[in-house]
């Protein structure tokens, strides 16, 4: 069932013991949502933790600083920035009892009782502060640092085209409550452990193009990963948005050996296409402009011709050659 925010807080206001669950592969939108509405409901004095399926970056270690450990036991999940239960992996069994999710995605598949969804919106972080709002919690420099994590990092620190007047005038009021913008624009923009420079120069070094240059392409394979001390999913994951820095490319391709057996094709795009509907072909999602999906079986080479047999058709679709 769909819901508003107001139906959503009194929802929130109405209940307790909540367990907020983040997607796997956390972001700093997901990540940002889960802090900033346990931290919320903790001033209101109620039990709530969140937890994640996979690790959470270092980097993101000042998000903690917003919450509690609090040991009860859970009575209501809410699930943030969490478009589909598969995205949840271990925990895709908790999301099938999901009271509440709050999310953007306009591929969001209701699993949940209630849905609060807002596709319009560049991060999920502004609808999680419109919840938060609500429910008259004040936002401190703690609860703020969340918000501001999950609007900067979804809209590559407001560069993307998903970024509104609105992803704005949120920010600066997280920075008028004493969010720390520079360092969290340092730790998720600039900052760059070795392993991630020698992986960097390794995928550069390899990097395929396609259809004229439209589309370029680096892979990740599992045995590159291994052999660099000190690289972490973050690292990994941060080589996402390389391929399409690159002039001329209308589709960035990130292809990373998850396990064996076991591949994330991480795609962005120009405002000529629409890696959603691409990733849509392969049981994936996401944005119009910065989607995923995964491939099980074969082998890390037949995950890539699936995936640019896919990109050549929409190139073609949009009259691009």
């Amino acid at each position: 069932m769909k819901i508003d925010v107001k139906q959503a807080a009194d929802l929130l206001r109405e209940n307790d013991d909540y367990l907020i669950l983040m997607h796997a592969s956390p972001d700093g939108d997901t990540l940002g949502c889960g802090h900033a509405l346990c931290g919320a409901l903790q001033r209101m004095g109620k039990r709530a933790k969140a937890v994640c399926p996979e690790e959470i970056p270092h980097r993101f270690d000042y998000l903690f600083k917003a919450i509690k450990e609090q040991e009860f036991e859970p009575k209501n999940i809410v699930c943030v920035d969490v478009a589909d239960t598969k995205l949840l992996g271990e925990m895709k069994e908790l999301g099938d009892k999901a009271e509440l999710c709050i999310d953007h995605h306009l591929s969001n598949t209701d699993y949940a009782k209630r849905t609060l969804v807002r596709p319009e919106y560049a991060a999920a972080c502004e609808l999680v502060y419109e919840v938060i709002k609500e429910l008259g919690v004040e936002f401190d420099k703690e609860l703020a640092n969340c918000i501001y994590t999950g609007t900067a990092t979804d809209t590559g620190c407001f560069r993307f085209s998903n970024t509104t007047a609105q992803t704005h005038i949120i920010a600066a009021e997280m920075i008028g409550c004493g969010a720390e913008f520079a360092m969290i624009n340092y730790v998720n923009f600039d900052l760059k452990t070795q392993g991630r420079i020698r992986l960097e120069q390794e995928v550069l070094k390899n990097i395929q193009y396609f259809a004229d240059g439209h589309v370029a392409m680096v892979s990740v394979p599992l045995s590159l990963v291994e052999s660099i001390p000190d690289i972490d999913s973050d690292d990994v994951g941060a080589l996402s948005n390389i391929p399409r820095q690159i002039e001329g490319v209308d589709i960035g391709i990130c292809m990373k050996e998850k396990k064996k057996g076991v591949y994330k094709a991480s795609m962005r795009s120009s405002e000529l296409i629409n890696v959603a509907e691409i990733c849509a072909e392969f049981g994936g999602g996401g944005h119009e402009r910065a989607a995923g999906c995964s491939f099980y079986g074969g082998t890390i080479e037949d995950a890539e011709q699936n995936v640019i047999r896919a990109c050549c058709n929409a190139l073609a679709k949009a009259g691009i050659e």
